[in-house]
């Protein structure tokens, strides 16, 4: 396996390695910083924290895997058809949720669950990045055009994760004895 190809099977490996510090943290830290969070922020819809708060850890760690699922094969498919520009997508799809966590951090000024893994994540990006420009693997074009679609499929997946992490806490709800 050359270095192209491990870079491309990594990427499962350290968005997992990121999003642990999310499933094990957030929660925590939410109920925690709410009030902070609502008060600074009143231009967010009150929704988006009442869905924030509702969403118990195992129905985040369902988000989670949905999306990492989805990631792998992205990540499979790839490597066996040797077609990179949907792991280019979810790569760069990734890259930009990173920015956005560092962009949170500073903000908020304070520590954030993802903060942490964000770091080295970005540093495997950052080497990616390099690679796929100074090996020409991808022009500067077609990196910020597979960004775009990228975005486009991370953000309705992201609604799509969310809405099984809720149908897990209602089905968890429905089961527990009365």
């Amino acid at each position: 396996m050359d270095k192209h190809t491990t870079i491309v099977w990594l990427l499962p490996i350290v968005f997992m390695l990121h999003d642990f510090e999310e499933i094990i943290f957030f929660k925590s830290w939410l109920n925690k910083n709410k009030a902070y969070l609502a008060k600074r922020f009143p231009q967010i819809p009150q929704w988006v924290w009442t869905h924030a708060d509702s969403l118990s850890t195992p129905a985040f760690a369902l988000a989670v895997a949905e999306e990492f699922v989805l990631l792998s094969l992205i990540v499979w498919g790839s490597v066996l058809w040797g077609n990179y520009v949907l792991w280019l997508a979810a790569f760069m799809g990734f890259f930009i949720h990173l920015l956005v966590h560092l962009g949170q951090w500073v903000v908020l000024r304070r520590y954030i669950p993802a903060i942490v893994t964000t770091f080295p994540s970005l540093t495997y990006g950052a080497y990616v990045l390099y690679t796929l420009v100074t090996h020409h693997l991808f022009q500067i074009s077609e990196m910020a055009l597979w960004a775009l679609v990228g975005l486009g499929i991370l953000v309705p997946n992201l609604v799509v994760a969310h809405k099984l992490g809720a149908w897990l806490d209602r089905k968890q709800k429905h089961m527990q004895p009365t």
